[in-house]
């Protein structure tokens, strides 16, 4: 604390030692919530090889590992809970919809996780599975969660601390708040067409977007949606992220003074493009049900760029 009085400080010193203090309790205040941030971690919420191993051990970091639960127990990364990605989902027939509040709830605090511990998520490197929990954690209100790059395919091959015994961890309590800007549902997205404030991006393969094949009963995509496949946020080898610098450029054509909206057939691809564009600014959220809902739908206006050619439909799809 400073103090201005007669025989300490003269009047101009103190006066501005004291704006300093104020402005520094002012920056402080405005500081990241992730907790003893290293550069890794302030890279844009991924984190690397080195970093993760640097930290296993931590007892505020839970490590969750999104593959199947039978890739998990084949070996995983040491001190790994295991969490698949299917979990995150809702029961039949919905299987395209996030699970419900409180499913999730018992999902996360079983795995050890509440809202104040650090979580690194990975998968086999695809990404997918990773960027799906994280949308999820993010939309139940989530503030400190990490994606590791690559996965753990190439942690394996570095030869980093792998093991085969499954974690149980210790419980906490998970409460969630959910953040609507981070949810797209049916009637958003329905709203964002011909919207000039948004944008809705389209993360399936051209195949798809353009109404050759289909998850749904009809072929297509939602009208004025933009395609940008999510295999194009990879590098040539399809092994990790681009560079966010190329990133950056891949996503140029979209005004940042837009709301985003993202989706694919049922949320995976589309939970990486929105990933990516969270770390690039964007105010983007992610449509729940995505194709899968949409193209099943009836009722809602569908477009196809190739209308001649013969839609196809395949009872699964790859997300």
């Amino acid at each position: 604390m400073v103090v201005c009085k007669r025989g300490r400080l003269p009047g101009i010193r103190c006066a501005l030692l004291m704006w300093l203090v104020a402005i520094g309790f002012m920056a402080t205040a405005d500081l990241p919530v992730l907790g003893r941030l290293s550069a890794a971690e302030m890279d844009r919420h991924l984190v690397d090889q080195d970093w993760l191993a640097g930290e296993l051990g931590s007892q505020d970091l839970v490590i969750l590992d999104t593959r199947p639960r039978k890739a998990y127990l084949k070996q995983h990364i040491r001190g790994a809970v295991s969490l698949p990605v299917w979990d995150t989902f809702g029961g039949n027939p919905r299987t395209d919809l996030a699970a419900p509040i409180s499913k999730i709830q018992a999902l996360f605090s079983a795995a050890g996780v509440d809202q104040q511990t650090r979580v690194v998520l990975y998968d086999d490197g695809e990404m997918i599975n990773a960027a799906r929990v994280f949308w999820i954690l993010e939309t139940h209100g989530h503030k400190r969660v990490l994606l590791l790059n690559p996965g753990f395919a190439q942690w394996r091959a570095a030869g980093l601390p792998a093991d085969a015994t499954p974690v149980r961890p210790e419980p906490r309590q998970f409460l969630s708040h959910i953040v609507p800007d981070r949810l797209a549902t049916k009637l958003s997205t329905r709203l964002a067409i011909g919207d000039p404030g948004s944008v809705i991006i389209d993360a399936r393969d051209a195949v798809e977007y353009r109404g050759r094949k289909s998850v749904s009963s009809r072929a297509g995509h939602i009208p004025g949606a933009i395609n940008i496949p999510f295999e194009e946020n990879f590098t040539a080898d399809g092994k990790s992220l681009r560079p966010f610098s190329e990133l950056k450029a891949l996503y140029r054509g979209i005004d940042r003074n837009k709301k985003v909206i993202t989706y694919c057939n049922k949320g995976r691809q589309s939970a990486l493009t929105y990933f990516i564009l969270r770390q690039l600014g964007y105010d983007v959220s992610a449509y729940d049900g995505s194709w899968y809902e949409w193209g099943n739908d009836l009722q809602l206006p569908i477009e196809a760029t190739s209308p001649k050619d013969p839609a196809t439909s395949s009872g699964a799809g790859a997300d």
